[in-house]
């Protein structure tokens, strides 16, 4: 039985990673940092709510800026990484940088003198208006060329209505230039794997590089800035309830001779009811 847990463990590992991080470690990074502020934010959340040493007026203060804190650390964490590793996957998609086997692949296989660029951003966007590709991103120029350029060699995803343009047509003949179906296939497996590996490369670099600006800038120059504001607004509260507690000023009590005095008033002498002037 337990070998049959395991076995589902790591089935369902495996089929989580190979569906979703496999080609891509940058964003897995990403994912597993934010988990770790989302479980340390509950973690703080959790420790107030249970600390019989606060009180519950403290408490109804307290636990909401704490989620106000974890959101604000998450969000920017999240945040800033997916941009930067948005920046470096673009970089990577449209060749601003790439290995010496995509250079040396890409200036094979072009039949003009268009830049590396211009080529496959219009092989792309045949490849996709046509269905040939499966990478379903709209920028991912690089990988939606080698994607399409796979399946049109393996006869995968062809239209019927389908016709080649004289480029396309001048750019196949070059890569079937002294080779086989198969080693075209190989080829072009083997330049889409080292470019797939330099991709990720990137990823990872980007995704590393954020978390630090993140963690270690960003994040807590946001975390001061809002555990100050915290701070005030908690200083302002326990005045007003320091105010709100104050004893009232008491009247003082006039004696009970005095106020016999005023119901009675004392006799007066008849000589002073006598006298006049």
């Amino acid at each position: 039985m337990p070998l049959l847990k395991g076995n589902i463990f790591e089935s369902l590992a495996n089929k989580v990673w190979n569906g979703k991080y496999a080609d891509d470690v940058g964003i897995a990074l990403i994912h597993l940092g934010a988990a770790g502020w989302v479980l340390s934010a509950l973690a703080q959340i959790l420790m107030l709510a249970r600390n019989k040493d606060i009180d519950k007026k403290e408490k109804r203060f307290l636990i909401p800026q704490e989620i106000a804190d974890g959101v604000i650390n998450v969000g920017l964490y999240y945040s800033i990484c997916q941009i930067i590793k948005n920046i470096g996957d673009y970089m990577s998609e449209n060749i601003q940088y790439m290995t010496k086997k995509s250079s040396d692949f890409l200036n094979m296989m072009k039949p003009d003198s268009r830049s590396n660029l211009e080529f496959i951003k219009g092989f792309a966007e045949t490849f996709r208006s046509n269905g040939i590709s499966t990478v379903k991103k709209q920028r991912q120029n690089m990988s939606t060329f080698l994607n399409g350029t796979l399946n049109y060699l393996k006869g995968k995803n062809i239209p019927e209505n389908f016709t080649m343009g004289q480029d396309f047509k001048a750019a196949f003949e070059k890569l079937a230039n002294g080779r086989t179906l198969e080693q075209q296939i190989d080829l072009v497996e083997d330049v889409q794997r080292n470019f797939n590996a330099y991709k990720n490369g990137v990823g990872v670099i980007a995704a590393v590089g954020a978390s630090i600006l993140a963690c270690n800038i960003i994040t807590p120059i946001a975390r001061n800035i809002m555990a100050n504001y915290s701070q005030r607004r908690l200083m302002r509260r326990n005045a007003r309830i320091a105010q709100n507690e104050k004893p009232a000023l008491q009247t003082p009590v006039a004696s009970k001779t005095y106020i016999q005095a005023l119901r009675y008033p004392m006799p007066k002498s008849n000589t002073f009811s006598s006298f006049k002037i």
